[in-house]
């Protein structure tokens, strides 16, 4: 995905063929439609553009200057009051029926897309039969012509559109804006796009950086060539990377020492779990810190040790990591069983991080997953013993970091936790938004150039 822009394929396919073809955009007013034009018109330098309003013009001439520096030439700039259609108009070129629709001559000569916004506006001057038979005679005549012709509507309140371009376009693209928890997210939906196979029909998009940048499915995938990388050290006294510098500034800073920080997970699965835990754990192991980890229900240390292990010498992991299993798991030495007894296991997992303390002179970080425990103990043994953990935790200097499924029994409001982050799924890609520091949706993207699983997060606002 590039840095700041992006369309999604399907649109760009169909852009690119030579071939006549109409797409409806549809979306309420703010929504994110004109960015999207004007990456259009970035991404293919044979684009024109009709503009509807002064408003709009002003804001496609500021954004496109610096790649179009020659604005007058590509596009016109259409006053609401308008001619009527006159006579018929079917029998001329798509450039004189558009040239006496605005008023202005309208040269296509090497512009084979041509964007009308707001088609909206451009309809509103006529009545409604006269509307239809406006849309019927240009779509048909871009199509003869072999021109692709996008067209911007605006939706009302009521998500009513132009009357009747719905049946007239090829393609039928739907921009929304989406609020839930209290968060906005943006979302791409392609409704119809006749003769192109649709791999994936709803995309997050976002509009950061002033640009309009669809986010792919998220994959998770190893780096071509994996390395360590210089590990990041801590912020400040009372922190610690979470190994993202882009999670670290959502944070500000990192996960907080001598407390609880709780991270909610949609399902404690791959790639949600192994997304966050390599960066996090991997960074400690190369800073020469120990590690505890209570390992989710149904996964085994070997498994945690191969996603570890394309970042951190094996033998690190052997020498610095303790795991605790309710079935103990695991051929290696360093996995020890959950008792049946809460009280002992806690016993247990506090005696091994005295040990690896003791043996590395270093704070030990803890990582459990909440799903073990509560199908050990139940929700309400495991809730006492999080807090029992809690409570010993401001006097030190050690790091906790709890995973909590979603769809457990156990509440995150019952847990004391200091940060609370949320990891899901939203269209396809890893959504992560904050309780405590709150934030809004950010998306999460890979990042695997510098061959390091490492990872940014894009506000999708």
């Amino acid at each position: 995905m590039n840095e700041v822009g992006a369309l999604p394929p399907s649109i760009v396919d169909i852009l690119g063929q030579n071939q006549g073809y109409v797409i409806l955009v549809n979306g309420k007013p703010g929504v994110g439609k004109t960015m999207l034009a004007q990456e259009i018109a970035r991404t293919f330098p044979n684009t024109f553009m009709i503009v509807t309003s002064s408003e709009n013009t002003a804001n496609y001439k500021q954004a496109l200057t610096e790649t179009h520096p020659e604005w007058d030439r590509y596009h016109v700039a259409v006053p609401f009051w308008r001619s009527d259609l006159g006579d018929d108009m079917s029998q001329l070129s798509l450039s004189e029926q558009l040239s006496t629709l605005t008023g202005k001559t309208v040269q296509l000569d090497g512009y084979d897309i041509i964007v009308i916004d707001s088609w909206t506006d451009f309809l509103a001057p006529y009545e409604l039969a006269k509307r239809s038979e406006l849309e019927h005679v240009l779509t048909e005549t871009a199509r003869r012509e072999g021109k692709r012709l996008v067209l911007i509507s605006d939706c009302s309140d009521d998500n009513q559109c132009s009357p009747g371009t719905l049946r007239a376009a090829d393609g039928v693209v739907t921009l929304n804006r989406l609020r839930e928890e209290q968060r906005v997210y943006r979302r791409i939906i392609i409704e119809k796009m006749r003769g192109v196979p649709i791999e994936q029909d709803e995309f997050l998009f976002t509009l950061h950086g002033g640009r309009f940048t669809y986010i792919p499915w998220y994959q998770h995938r190893y780096p071509a060539i994996t390395v360590e990388r210089e590990p990041i050290s801590d912020p400040s006294r009372d922190m610690l990377s979470t190994g993202s510098r882009s999670l670290d500034r959502v944070l500000g800073g990192g996960f907080q020492k001598g407390a609880l920080n709780l991270v909610e997970l949609e399902s404690i699965t791959a790639p949600y779990l192994e997304t966050l835990y390599i960066p996090f754990l991997s960074n400690q192991l190369q800073l020469g810190r120990p590690v505890i980890i209570v390992l989710p229900e149904g996964w085994s240390s070997e498994r945690f040790v191969h996603g570890l292990s394309h970042f951190v010498d094996r033998k690190t992991i052997d020498e610095c990591v303790v795991f605790f299993g309710r079935q103990a798991l695991g051929r290696i030495g360093n996995v020890r069983p959950i008792s049946d007894d809460p009280s002992k296991t806690l016993q247990e997992i506090r005696y091994e991080a005295n040990q690896l303390a003791r043996r590395f002179d270093k704070e030990v970080t803890e990582f459990f997953a909440l799903d073990a425990l509560e199908n050990k103990f139940g929700p309400v043994k495991t809730t006492g013993m999080v807090a029992e953990i809690t409570a010993s935790l401001p006097e030190t200097e050690t790091a906790t970091i709890m995973v909590l499924g979603r769809q457990q029994t156990i509440s995150s409001s019952s847990l004391p936790h200091s940060v609370h982050i949320v990891v899901r799924e939203i269209c396809g890609v890893i959504g992560i938004y904050g309780i405590s520091p709150k934030t809004g949706f950010l998306a999460l993207r890979p990042r695997l150039a510098g061959g390091f699983l490492d990872y940014d997060l894009l506000p999708v606002l």
